[in-house]
């Protein structure tokens, strides 16, 4: 299947899961009020830093590995799976002891909220293993398969606790809805990885090695960007109040609409990209071009949202509630940063399928810190707009640095990777027929 038709069926998809998350937030916003969306939302953050600390890099490193050598997949499979189960174990007892010791961090909210939600850290951790390893498979079909299936029926059943449950059970029923949707997710993909490959729990230490040795530069990369984005939430809660969170993760909520689509064609390049196998070669080569082609592309398609968000922002957000229109302009900022942050997750791919170099360690860094000196400079006195205009900041030094790494070593131009040609549109039509 060509990646053009690859991405036409994610992307439909993913179209269907906006509309099944988009209500979902909706049902959200008009029930839980602004306050009881920055409660779920500050603790889906909890829950998403735990399991970027968990999934090690393991991951991409499966996807890197398989692309060499097929023949280990099984191997790889089993290796990962075991890890993952490990190292969740061990991020349970981390965030429950952090959050007993150190209640501050998580504001007004109730320990026992906190601890539910910490069970969807291990089957969010394995849904990520074996998603990836569908990919590599490129079983395309059952991949999108099971995410729609699975938040359609979270959706149905948030609907029935809002109408059937008491109303002080809410923001407990839905914790539930989240962690039971996050086993639901591992158990699927684990089941359809297993009837393509078979695989059993095992722990092999050389393989592991290996995997790290590769696979910890995109884990700490990954986990830096990660913090970037959603540090913000946790900042606002503890600095300004619940309302301004709830009000800003709505305005985050829908910048991760948008960049659904660069994280989705980054998420499918990839795999795609290691089917060619090893690439240590230097300059620009047809895989190469291919990144290009498709970093240019959703430049141009993130640059024409930011402008359809601009005149619809304001109504956009009102659907939600009254309440949440005033993220209106924090929303316009953060989705200049999105622009920029979808074109450097497009060429970030090329860093991957060249081996990861020790770069990516540094230019996350970096990023890491200016965004952490902008949220504790800017947040306390300007609220989410401090959030979001740090946000814009570190996304812009996040392109320039990886674009121009890509330039000095790989062989791209500024041109070619950021300006769409008229030629482009051909291009993807041609390949979409094929």
């Amino acid at each position: 299947m060509s990646f053009a038709k690859q991405a036409g069926i994610t992307l439909f998809a993913r179209g269907v899961l906006l509309v099944i998350t988009f209500a979902y937030n909706i049902i959200l916003a008009r029930y839980l009020k602004a306050e009881g969306v920055g409660v779920v939302g500050t603790l889906l953050t909890f829950s998403s830093i735990a399991v970027q600390f968990g999934n090690l890099g393991l991951a991409t490193g499966a996807i890197y590995f398989i692309g060499i050598d097929k023949e280990r997949a099984s191997i790889i499979t089993g290796t990962i799976f075991t890890t993952g189960l490990l190292f969740s174990f061990f991020l349970f007892i981390g965030f429950a002891i952090a959050g007993w010791f150190f209640p501050s961090m998580l504001g007004g909210i109730s320990y026992n909220l906190y601890i539910l939600m910490l069970l969807s850290i291990a089957p969010l951790i394995l849904s990520l293993f074996f998603q990836n390893i569908l990919l590599v498979y490129q079983k395309i079909t059952q991949y999108n398969i099971i995410e729609v299936s699975v938040r359609a029926a979270a959706l149905v059943v948030a609907i029935i606790i809002f109408l059937k449950v008491n109303q002080h059970l809410w923001i407990e029923g839905i914790v539930w809805v989240t962690v039971l949707t996050g086993f639901a997710m591992g158990f699927l993909n684990g089941t359809f990885v297993y009837l393509h490959k078979q695989y059993y729990p095992i722990l092999i230490w050389d393989e592991l090695k290996r995997l790290f040795s590769y696979g910890w530069k995109a884990y700490y990369a990954s986990f830096m960007a990660f913090l970037i984005i959603r540090s913000d939430i946790i900042f606002l809660n503890a600095y300004v109040s619940d309302v301004d969170a709830g009000i800003y993760r709505q305005a985050v909520y829908v910048s991760d609409l948008v960049y659904l689509i660069p994280m989705t064609l980054g998420t499918l390049l990839f795999p795609k990209l290691m089917q060619g196998g090893e690439s240590k070669e230097t300059g620009a080569d047809d895989r190469t071009k291919f990144t290009m082609l498709i970093a240019r592309i959703v430049g141009a398609i993130l640059l024409i949202l930011w402008i359809f968000f601009a005149i619809i922002g304001k109504w956009f957000l009102g659907i939600f509630g009254e309440e949440f229109v005033p993220g209106y302009m924090p929303l316009m900022i953060l989705l200049g940063g999105i622009l920029m942050l979808g074109i450097e997750t497009i060429l970030a791919t090329e860093l991957a399928r060249r081996g990861l170099p020790v770069f990516v360690v540094v230019y996350s860094t970096i990023c890491v810190i200016i965004k952490f000196i902008g949220n504790f400079m800017l947040v306390p006195e300007y609220g989410m707009y401090g959030a979001a205009w740090s946000s814009l900041a570190t996304h812009f030094v996040f392109l320039v640095m990886v674009l121009w790494f890509c330039i000095r070593y790989y062989g791209f131009n500024v041109k070619d990777t950021l300006f769409l040609k008229w030629s482009d549109v051909s291009v993807v039509l041609n390949r979409m027929r094929g």
